[in-house]
This record gives structure tokens, sequence and C-alpha cells, in this order.
């Protein structure tokens, strides 16, 4: 059974004439004109609310004039809606085959040919341009003048000039001057971004975001009055009682021109007292509160606020809000993915294979990074034991290219045979098994110092008379001073040397792993 569309009707392919008209262009004079209202301007929480309800109700023109206002004059609200729209670009497009045959292989081929082009791939960002305003619609201009059918390449097209079904509020409709039309088959790639439950129109950031950017202005208008108010310090003139009304506008002018020219002259009689106002913090209320709205408008976008604002808990908080992000992008780019299957892979499938052939499934994959520090311990650690590694594989993950004909190359010792004991550098010239032999002499030596139970002896001859007078003390004082009057005493020359085998021997026993207990 061959593909159907939303009606149960089989799919029928657009002629070759409907595919490389353009339908949705702008027009002079017409619904579609490029310019643009600026509701932005002098905005109200009044009138924000009455543009939103008109939104919802069918006419989004104001709603989505707002949302390409706030892009623009809000910083903060263009840098995090950038973040998020260009982080899927990290990710891996992969596209396989939707069934296990030649035919949907052949196809699969044709759409990833399709996706790794630069006329997909510099129109992602566009198609995100639904996180903000809800949805986006790209024309896709065909290429039919060979086979197989490509894509030629494709536009975005201002959302402005489409909306939504009245009845269901999520069929998509081309705005024209002889009415509202159905968007033509294999001809938009058109993309919700479904950000919330509900309808399309309502599940965009700006609506969100809107409400933030209103309050948030206000604190930036009160904060610029404030400024001009309290940043310059107030300029008292003052004039005698006999003062004409020519010179009282000459002071007035001096202290004016004080405030924006540093500079100023006067007659010698008058005067001028600078006077600093004193705010006590209160300009930090302002800072404070358009601080709060840029958290809100990070929060709405990217989940968080430890990646794009300096919060208390450093990198360790930052490490783990940004899996959060993760998680956001990873949606998005499963939504995105959906649309390019029905928009991209389904029409480049059916105009070039079919209705019958299954297209192919398209999914957003996230290279695995890998820490250096881990990839060069499992060298080090699992080549000497046998596993085979591609160099290749090394070359990638360090940076490291092929070298080229001529070049000079680095040179390193060679690392020794980790199956052969190591040789002793006292004894570098001498072969495996003589090594092996005198490590064999050495330990019986070693063991020979104590097992003769020589040094037991003379160990009892030179401190039996010690260990006698210990044993006859009555106190803990007595045997401190015992100790005290043996230490001041030279050692004797034959407890040195016997002092000096022992250290020997147990320093033998230690490189040789000897038991001489």
């Amino acid at each position: 059974m061959g593909l159907i569309d939303l009606n149960g009707a089989p799919l029928k392919a657009p002629s070759k004439k409907e595919l490389t008209e353009e339908t949705g262009g702008p027009t002079m004079g017409g619904v579609r004109q490029i310019q643009s209202g600026h509701p932005a301007d002098g905005l109200t929480p009044y009138r924000l609310g009455a543009l939103l309800r008109e939104a919802e109700t069918g006419d989004a023109t104001a709603y989505l004039e707002l949302a390409e206002q706030m892009e623009e004059k809000d910083l903060h609200y263009q840098a995090v809606l950038g973040v998020r729209k260009r982080a899927i670009r990290r990710l891996k497009i992969v596209v396989e085959a939707g069934a296990q045959d030649d035919t949907a292989e052949a196809a699969a081929e044709l759409v990833r040919e399709a996706m790794g082009s630069s006329a997909i791939m510099d129109d992602m960002i566009d198609m995100l341009d639904a996180l903000g305003k809800g949805y986006s619609a790209t024309e896709i201009i065909w290429n039919v003048s060979a086979s197989p059918w490509k894509i030629s390449r494709l536009e975005h097209r201002d959302p402005r000039w489409f909306r939504f079904d009245d009845t269901d509020g999520r069929t998509p409709l081309l705005r024209g001057d002889e009415g509202d039309q159905p968007l033509p088959l294999f001809r938009y790639v058109f993309h919700c971004a479904r950000l919330k439950s509900g309808l399309p129109i309502r599940s965009g950031l700006a609506r969100l975001v809107a409400w933030a950017y209103v309050f948030k202005n206000y604190t930036l208008k009160d904060w610029a009055v404030f400024m001009e108010a309290y940043g310059h310090p107030l300029r008292i003139g003052k004039h005698g009682n006999t003062a004409t009304v020519e010179e009282k506008a000459t002071l007035l002018r001096a202290v004016r021109r004080l405030g924006v020219d540093m500079a100023a002259i006067m007659p010698k009689s008058m005067e001028v007292e600078i006077v600093n106002g004193a705010v006590t913090g209160a300009d930090k209320m302002f800072e404070f509160s358009a601080r709060y709205w840029d958290e809100q408008i990070s929060k709405a976008v990217l989940g968080q606020v430890s990646t794009t604002d300096a919060i208390s808990g450093g990198h360790a908080v930052g490490k783990v809000h940004n899996l959060v992000r993760e998680d956001i992008r990873d949606a998005d780019a499963g939504q995105l993915a959906s649309t390019l299957e029905r928009d991209i892979a389904l029409p480049m499938t059916v105009l070039n294979f079919g209705n019958h052939v299954r297209p192919p499934r398209i999914r957003f994959e996230a290279e695995e990074e890998r820490d250096p520090r881990l990839t060069l311990l499992a060298i080090k650690t699992f080549g000497p034991m046998g596993l085979k590694i591609s160099e290749r594989q090394v070359r990638e993950t360090y940076g490291l290219r092929e070298p080229e004909d001529g070049e000079t190359l680095l040179s390193f010792p060679a690392s020794p045979d980790p199956r052969q004991p190591e040789v002793p550098d006292a004894v570098p010239l001498l072969a495996a098994g003589t090594v092996i032999a005198a490590q064999d002499a050495l330990t019986r030596a070693a063991a020979g110092l104590v097992a003769d139970g020589q040094a037991q002896s003379e160990m009892d001859i030179l401190l039996g008379d010690l260990l006698e007078a210990i044993g006859q003390a009555s106190s803990l004082e007595d045997i401190r001073d015992i100790l005290a009057s043996a230490a001041d005493e030279a050692p004797d020359d034959s407890l040195r040397e016997m002092v000096s085998r022992l250290m020997f021997s147990a320093r033998l026993a230690g490189e040789t792993g000897a038991d001489i207990s």
C-alpha cells in the first residue's frame, strides 16, 4: 500500500511546473509586504495583552512584529535565543533507510546528500525561528532539470504571510490577495515548536518573554531618568540682590553649561555652588530589577541561568545546568527531525521513487566527547597488553595530522618490553640470565646475615648491661635517667658496624624481595 495524506487519499506528486513556481514570495501592494510595524515602541501592558488576544483569534501580525522587535532591541533575549538556535548545529545529522531494500537505501542516500548540502544546513537557523514565534515557514525551490529531482535552495518566508485555520487553529494557510489557501504539497518546510501543549501560535518563547520584556523596559526607562537626575551634581548659582535680568540669565546659562560642557563664564560678583547628590544605593534597585528580568528570560529560553549569568555555585553548578540545556537542545532536535522527515525526506522519496517506498528516517545525534587524558591512559594501559589501537583514531583524538614527506620527525627512545623483567641501572650490560642469577645471590646473602644468629649475639653483648640496668629500674624516671646516661656515651665501633650491616641487609631484602625474617 502506498503513502497517503492526512485525509486518507493517496499522495499525488505535483507536476514539474507546480514545483518550479514560487508561491510564497512578497508582493507589492498585497497582503505579503516586507514593510513591518513596530508595536514594541511605547508598548504598555494593556496593549501587550490586546495584541496577544488578537493572535489567538487569528490575526497574529502585531504579535509576530513584536517578537521580531524583541530580538532586535533586547540584547539578552537575542543572545540566549541565539544560543538555543545554534546549539543544534553541534549535532550530527543521521539519515537511515526506511526499509531493508535497495530502493529504500537509494532514497536514504539521496536524502543524506541533501541534508549535508549548504541549501539545508544554512537554513537550519531559519527553521528554528519557530522557537521564538511558534512556527516558521521555508519554501522549497526544486531543481527538476535532471533526474533525480533535488532541492535547489530554500527560501525563508515571513511568518506574517501565514496564518492558521480558524476552525482547528493548527492547519497552516498561505495568505494571498485572493484569499488564504492551504500550503501546496511538497513545497514548504513548515516547522512548529511544540514548547507547550496547545495552539501553535501560543507556544512560542516570545509569548513568555513579552511580559518580562515590558517590565524590564519600564525599569530601564526609570533607570535612565534616575541617572539623568542624580548622575550629575546639583549646580546652584548665587547672585546679588541688585542683579539685573540679563545677569540672572547669564548665571543660569553658566550653571547649565557646567553640566554639559564642564566650562562656563560669569561675572566675578556671582557664585556657583556644586552639591553632590546622595543616592544611598538607590541606583542598585534598578540594576537588581533589570538583572532579575534577564534571569527570568534565561529560564524561559534555556531552562536555567548559571551558563549565562554569574551566580553562586561556580563551575560545578554550571556543568549541571548545562546538562539541562542539552536536554532542551535534544528535544528541539527531535521535533525538527520529525519536520524534516515529513517535509524533506518524504517529498524527495515520493518525487523520485514513488509513494510505495518508505521514506528515510532522520535524527540528530550528539557526538560523544572523550577526555584525551583518559584516552592516553587507556593506550598506555591496554596497548602493552596486546589491544590493537588505530593510529588514525589517536591522531583524530589529539588533532595530529599525518606527517608529509620530507618533514623532520620526532624520535623517542624505544619502550622496554613489558614481558621482560626490568634490568637494574647498575648492570645495564648483563644478559637477562646473569641479572637473575645475581638477584638470587643477593637474596641468599641478605638472608644469611640474619639467619646465622651473628647479629643477635653481638647485640646481646653490646647492649646487655643497658638492658640489665633497665630491668632493675623501679620507675619510669629511673629508666629515663638510664637512657639519658647511655646516650651521652659514644657508641662502640662494633655497634656501628653491626647496625650498618643490619641496615644493608634490610635494604638488600627490599630490593630483591627476599624474606629474611
